[in-house]
């Protein structure tokens, strides 16, 4: 058995686990990083992998660094199934690898990630073309499965069909990519309306329209109760509302879950994720953590729930890099709220905070339809806290902005949902705080004056 040592290990090499290497890496120029990932490819952008199906990208514009990130950053880099950790040892310091070989720490960050979701379906296990679609292999795999399908689907004289099982972003995402090439995706989604966590229902339902000007079938309200076929195949699936579907393969796409079982192994307290400190160390000694495996404050409404999304993966990958590397003053994570960015075939879709407010909550809602349109804003006590722009993707980054500093509606001139207010619109007491939380600091450094 080799044992190697390393100042800092890295578990999980996606986005939180890259930055925070980074992070550590600039302020701890000496310090050697060990960062360990079952997955066997260098760091890439997870969210692109419905894009290469489609022809969008290749795998090289996939990655997040360049070829030479690693040597570079003089970063050990341990990527493929043998290299798994599959037991920490908080109290000695020590990992084990799934090949047999530990590395030794001074500190560990956990950036696992997320595990698919595997809904309890009948018969769903142990087919050869039931496919995930979370990382650059389920793609891969998802995309020979569909080119396979179609070419025996035509050699027998009928259409290709695959079934999707979940209708959230991911689901909708691979059904997307997969009707690039088969002819029919049917998407099952036992919430009444797709997209249930990201859209309401007017949303939702203008958005179904488009997909299904695109072959894809969505029936919300309906899921899969047992999955037909013998043997290792899959060749239908009986329906919630009586019913059975043909198809040629099925996309498990329900969700997801923190991939947190290594670390409550060792001890880690969890509660809807890893339970962190505002530092991000977890409840063990020296170990972090960051991104979808970390419970996070929503800053809107105090739930406690995992932040499943790219940029806060980034940002809790730089914050935790920093604390671990005992920067002065480093900046404390105090949680955040959900923002989506995503579009599917010609529709764009951006929500933020709070979408579907509960009724008698002291929430007001404005909505906007025109043409080819839908816009929702959510506020309270004269703030906004939520929106959803589909097909209205301007003014998004404003929005963001305002529901992230808590601006009052009532310092904006004009209606602030038709045209987008400019930094002129707002109050010399609101410009300041745009400009004070954009460029902290002292504001007689940035050529301000005291206020009276």
């Amino acid at each position: 058995m080799a044992v190697r040592n390393a100042d800092y290990l890295i578990i999980g090499n996606s986005a939180a686990g890259v930055t925070a290497a980074e992070s550590i890496r600039a302020h701890a120029a000496d310090a050697s990083i060990v960062v360990v990932d079952r997955d066997p490819h260098p760091a890439y952008g997870r969210p692109l992998i419905s894009y290469l199906m489609e022809g969008k990208t290749t795998e090289e514009r996939m990655r997040l660094k360049d070829a030479g990130f690693y040597e570079d950053q003089r970063i050990e880099a341990l990527l493929g199934s043998g290299f798994e950790v599959v037991e920490i040892d908080p109290a000695g310091h020590v990992a084990s690898l799934a090949g047999g070989d530990a590395v030794e720490y001074g500190k560990c960050l956990l950036a696992t990630g997320s595990t698919p979701f595997v809904p309890p379906i009948e018969g769903l296990e142990g087919k050869r073309n039931v496919h995930a679609f979370l990382t650059l292999d389920d793609a891969k795999g998802a995309w020979d499965e569909a080119r396979r399908a179609t070419e025996e689907a035509h050699g027998a004289g009928r259409e290709s069909r695959a079934v999707v099982i979940g209708a959230g972003l991911i689901g909708l995402k691979a059904a997307e990519a997969l009707s690039h090439h088969i002819d029919e995706v049917l998407v099952l989604e036992l919430a009444p309306r797709i997209l249930p966590a990201v859209l309401d229902d007017e949303g939702a339902g203008i958005l179904q329209g488009t997909l299904a000007n695109h072959a894809v079938t969505c029936l919300p309200g309906v899921s899969a109760s047992r999955i037909l076929g013998e043997g290792d195949m899959a060749t239908g699936v009986a329906l919630t509302n009586g019913e059975e579907a043909d198809c040629d393969m099925i996309v498990a796409a329900v969700g997801v879950r923190p991939n947190s079982a290594l670390a409550v192994r060792a001890g880690a307290e969890q509660g809807r994720g890893l339970v962190c400190g505002a530092d991000l160390q977890t409840s063990l000694p020296d170990v972090y953590a960051a991104g979808d495996v970390v419970q996070v404050t929503d800053s809107l409404d105090g739930s406690e729930r995992p932040l499943a999304l790219w940029p806060n993966a980034v940002r809790q990958g730089r914050l935790a890099g920093l604390h671990m590397a005992g920067v002065p003053d480093a900046e404390a994570f105090e949680g955040g709220f959900a923002v989506n960015a995503v579009d599917f075939f010609d529709a764009s879709l951006l929500t933020a905070g709070i979408i579907n407010p509960p009724a008698d909550a002291g929430f007001e809602v404005d909505v906007r339809v025109e043409e080819g349109s839908y816009a929702k804003f959510v506020m309270r006590e004269g703030r906004l806290v939520g929106y959803i722009l589909l097909n209205r993707p301007w003014n998004a980054g404003i929005y963001t902005a305002l529901i992230d500093q808590r601006t009052a509606l009532a310092d904006l001139e004009g209606d602030p949902f038709g045209a987008a207010p400019e930094n002129i619109a707002f109050s010399a007491d609101a410009r300041w705080e745009r400009l004070h939380k954009c460029y902290p600091g002292d504001r007689n450094r940035l050529g301000w004056k005291e206020r009276a």
